[in-house]
């Protein structure tokens, strides 16, 4: 968290008590440990840094059920799609396309989540990577850079087989539509002079 630190330029700050919920803006989450060793995450927007108290995995989840499922759930429906492959992307939000990726195992506390479409490059530095996020700030993470990137293919798959599916749908509903019978809408003379009258 202290490498973290020394990558940040003018940005406002915000802390939040309430629990946080991913968003559009949302690029990074990383988690640090409070002095009385309590789990909490910097958030990294867009436009501003906010801080949470509360991990990295229960934000994640939480913005899971905001949108509709829960972590389990979207780890399923992921698995689904990447056949046999670990620490999968979730798709936070299937109509926003909001899909973070895990730097490690989701359930380890020092689990770093990014934001597959906030991520503009991806610089190797030793064994680990510096991240270029989508405003310019770098943030250095504990992967390789091709472990990230081997992530980063996996969540646009998962983003990519959703939309497919979803404009499958479309079509599948467009082709069932059944034109309505023109008369249904013509009233019988008879019956409109007698409406009318009335």
């Amino acid at each position: 968290m202290k490498n973290m630190k020394k990558f940040q330029h003018n940005i406002q700050k915000e802390v939040k008590e309430v629990p946080y919920i991913i968003n559009e803006l949302t690029m990074i989450i990383l988690p640090w440990y409070s002095k009385h060793a309590y789990l909490n995450s910097t958030i990294l927007e867009l436009y501003q840094e906010v801080d949470v108290n509360a991990g990295s995995l229960a934000i994640v989840n939480q913005s899971c059920i905001y949108y509709g499922s829960d972590l389990k759930g979207r780890l399923h429906h992921a698995s689904m799609i990447l056949k046999g492959q670990r620490m999968l992307p979730v798709l936070i939000s299937e109509s926003n396309r909001i899909c973070m990726v895990p730097t490690c195992s989701p359930y380890k506390p020092e689990c770093v989540w990014l934001s597959y479409k906030h991520v503009k490059d991806i610089v190797p530095k030793e064994n680990r990577t510096v991240v270029i996020l989508s405003n310019n700030q770098h943030v250095e993470l504990d992967i390789t850079r091709d472990a990230l990137e081997t992530r980063l293919s996996r969540a646009a798959r998962v983003v990519s087989t959703q939309g497919y599916r979803q404009e499958q749908m479309t079509d599948l509903y467009k082709m069932q539509v059944v034109a309505e019978d023109a008369n249904l809408y013509t009233l019988n003379k008879d019956v409109e002079h007698d409406q009318l009258e009335q």
